[in-house]
């Protein structure tokens, strides 16, 4: 039986992280995508502009991240406007660690993720505070799904809940339904700026295998874990899995929609 469990366990977590991996590089792909084409339309100034939050809520989860997992803060620059037209360098958060601390080397890899955790979290802060009839909506579709979670008997049926969720996203998001215009442009903004800036550079990534390694056997155990304690808890888990890559979703979204903008206005200027 155990070994139907580790089985069970190890199939959880790599489906888990296939998916984690997937998300992170269709990240970087459409953030390059997005900065390309607004260079394009307003030049270097397009970059400022739109970059201003996403750079600072970027840099500011580096930070966040190492005060959790005590990297020292050497120096840092959460935004550069004039220094980085000579380097391109819009803002960075140099940190260092104690080699000897386990702790400490498997925060790199956290470190090096907190953009799009941070970014993401931060979006649907903003959409709380600024579209809180648009955040409601989402929220009862979100729970009213889980509450599905715990009659669910095929895969498929996890499918039409994840499904379902991002629908309710797109639907509420709609830049055609009746919203209060000026939140609305303020959020677009913002969700603009942020999500032009989730990718992850392989700086932010340097040192980080032994943080990968660790988080790889991490979600192995709660997989294991979870199994053993019968179906119930499976469904608990299954509740987290859907969550996390819901949100995820959600931060792409808003990517792969920045993104549509940026081709369109690139698309019209020149």
């Amino acid at each position: 039986m155990i070994v139907e469990y580790i089985k069970t366990s190890i199939i959880y977590t790599t489906f888990f992280m296939i998916l984690l991996l997937t998300f992170g590089a269709m990240f970087s792909f459409v953030e390059k995508r997005n900065s390309s084409s607004i260079y394009a339309s307003f030049g270097f100034n397009g970059l400022l502009v739109t970059g201003l939050v996403g750079t600072i809520v970027h840099e500011f989860s580096h930070m966040v991240f190492c005060l959790i997992f005590r990297h020292r803060i050497t120096e840092f620059s959460l935004f550069r406007p004039f220094k980085s037209r000579y380097d391109g360098i819009m803002g960075y958060v140099n940190h260092s660690c104690n080699i000897n601390s386990k702790y400490q080397r498997a925060g790199n890899f956290f470190i090096g993720v907190a953009p799009i955790i941070f970014g993401t979290i931060f979006i649907i802060l903003c959409m709380w505070i600024l579209l809180p009839n648009e955040f409601n909506s989402i929220k009862e579709t979100f729970n009213i799904n889980m509450s599905y979670m715990n009659n669910i008997n095929y895969v498929k049926d996890t499918i039409n809940i994840y499904v379902s969720i991002v629908l309710a996203i797109i639907q509420s998001l709609n830049p055609f339904r009746r919203h209060n215009f000026l939140s609305y442009l303020i959020f677009i903004y913002l969700m603009y700026s942020v999500t032009t800036h989730m990718d992850l550079s392989k700086e932010d990534l340097s040192n980080s295998t032994f943080g990968l390694v660790v988080f790889v056997i991490f979600i192995f155990l709660i997989n294991l874990i979870f199994c053993i304690l019968g179906l119930k808890y499976q469904v608990i888990l299954l509740k987290l899995f859907i969550s996390s890559i819901s949100f995820l979703t959600v931060g792409l979204l808003f990517a792969i929609f920045t993104l549509v903008i940026s081709k369109i206005m690139e698309f019209f200027i020149l």
